[in-house]
């Protein structure tokens, strides 16, 4: 009786021995099970972080309205190419001494369509320079905008595709505003589309437009526009100085091209990648000098002078607004004055 206990207590310790070993072996496979699922999850979980960071990198990129440092239309790069137009210009108009012939009478009258009435004398270089400058930029200015707002006129032309893209942005951007407007939803990477394609679309204009052009043939000319204006221009400011030298007068003329070049892409196409956008503002004649204008004046006679000729515009970002204080300076405004 004693023996059949003990052989039946050894099979329940064997059954239970077996039970365990299977319970460990079950228990290593589905530990073995889990944790290859949570290497997965972990994967996936690694991947999902790295696919968000791509995405916050890419949402910041599009709400981000800072220009980088690199980039050639942040506010110190503007700047020092809106100094060095303003250099270029006043190389061009010569210092306007030597063998150099004024007609006094035609720059009489330039000045009085700039708002002057100083009665000008061939010794006034100054005031002369001055407002030959502000003649070149005015053609410029009006070259320009007749060609850029005209772009039937180059349809279809290798000369016409900076017309074409400035109307095409000009649509975009409308349907871009209009979207974010008249669809319901808040989020910013749509409230700023508008704003981020002009900067992107402007900035491309500024860095190629009115460039050298590549024909089919691949070959490199001189854009049209910048060929026929060069022309233009030079004949127009010829009728007030005449450069007598031939080597003067081809070194200056040549100058021409880069200077057309030079105001477009500032005035039409640069100044539009600033966010709030960037404006020139010309001085009126009789205007109070102010902290907004550059010259040649003592602090204890400011009140008493006025403007005479603006030869330079006032390049600015909120200019218009009633609260100066929110007004962003790029180059102020370059004055000759006179007394009241």
């Amino acid at each position: 009786m004693g023996g059949e206990n003990s052989q039946s207590i050894l099979n329940q310790k064997e059954e239970l021995e077996k039970e365990i070993y299977k319970l460990k072996n079950d228990n290593a496979k589905e530990i073995k099970t889990l944790k290859a699922e949570i290497q997965a999850l972990e994967r996936k979980n690694a991947e999902l972080q790295k696919e968000a960071s791509k995405y916050q990198s890419a949402l910041g990129a599009a709400i981000d309205l800072q220009l980088s440092d690199n980039d050639e239309n942040n506010s110190v790069n503007l700047k020092n190419d809106i100094l060095m137009l303003q250099d270029s210009l006043e190389d061009y108009v010569t210092n306007c001494k030597g063998d150099i012939e004024l007609d006094i009478p035609k720059i009489q009258t330039l000045l009085k369509k700039y708002g002057s009435q100083t009665v000008v004398a061939k010794d006034q270089k100054p005031l002369i320079k001055a407002v030959l400058q502000r003649h070149v930029m005015e053609q410029i200015l009006n070259y320009a905008h007749s060609y850029i707002e005209n772009p039937k006129s180059h349809q279809g032309m290798l000369y016409g595709i900076e017309t074409k893209l400035h109307l095409s942005t000009k649509l975009l951007l409308d349907v871009a505003r209009d979207f974010a407007n008249r669809r319901v939803g808040d989020d910013d990477t749509t409230k700023l589309l508008h704003i981020k394609l002009r900067q992107q679309l402007f900035g491309a204009l500024g860095n190629r437009g009115f460039n050298d052009m590549i024909n089919n043939e691949k070959k490199i000319k001189r854009h049209e526009f910048i060929i026929h204006f060069k022309g233009v221009l030079n004949e127009e400011i010829g009728r007030y100085r005449k450069i007598n030298d031939p080597h003067q007068k081809n070194e200056v003329e040549e100058m021409a091209a880069e200077i057309i070049r030079k105001v477009v892409k500032l005035f039409f196409f640069r100044f539009q990648v600033q966010e709030p956008v960037a404006r020139h503002h010309w001085c009126k004649y009789g205007s109070k000098i102010d902290d907004f204008m550059e010259g040649v004046w003592e602090d204890d006679e400011i009140n008493d002078l006025i403007v005479d000729v603006c030869y330079f515009p006032l390049i600015a970002q909120q200019f218009a607004s009633n609260d100066k204080s929110k007004c962003q300076i790029f180059t102020p405004a370059k004055v000759i004055t006179k007394h009241r």
